[in-house]
């Protein structure tokens, strides 16, 4: 995920609901929506959303799943440049 849930909800500013994922995705592109923003919303579930705030719940969702990930990630990362400074 690249976009922020605040990001989303201005791409989306002025959208009336309920709506489809399908209907959330048209409504992003024709407004200009960043690329970053059009493919996380292609990643949402597809169902019925009935308000920004269900948007923002999903996303934060998403974001909590994707962090222990994240934070592995960076350990190996850290251990990586260490074992190089090492070397060094």
């Amino acid at each position: 995920m690249r976009s922020n849930a605040t990001a989303i909800q201005e791409a989306l500013l002025g959208m009336e609901y309920p709506r489809s994922k399908k209907d959330i995705l048209d409504y992003a592109r024709s407004h200009n929506a960043s690329e970053n923003i059009v493919s996380d919303l292609q990643d949402i579930p597809d169902r019925q959303y009935e308000s920004p705030a269900d948007i923002r719940k999903v996303f934060g969702e998403r974001r909590e799943a994707e962090m222990p990930e994240r934070i592995n990630e960076d350990i190996e990362k850290i251990d990586r440049d260490m074992e190089s400074w090492k070397r060094q």
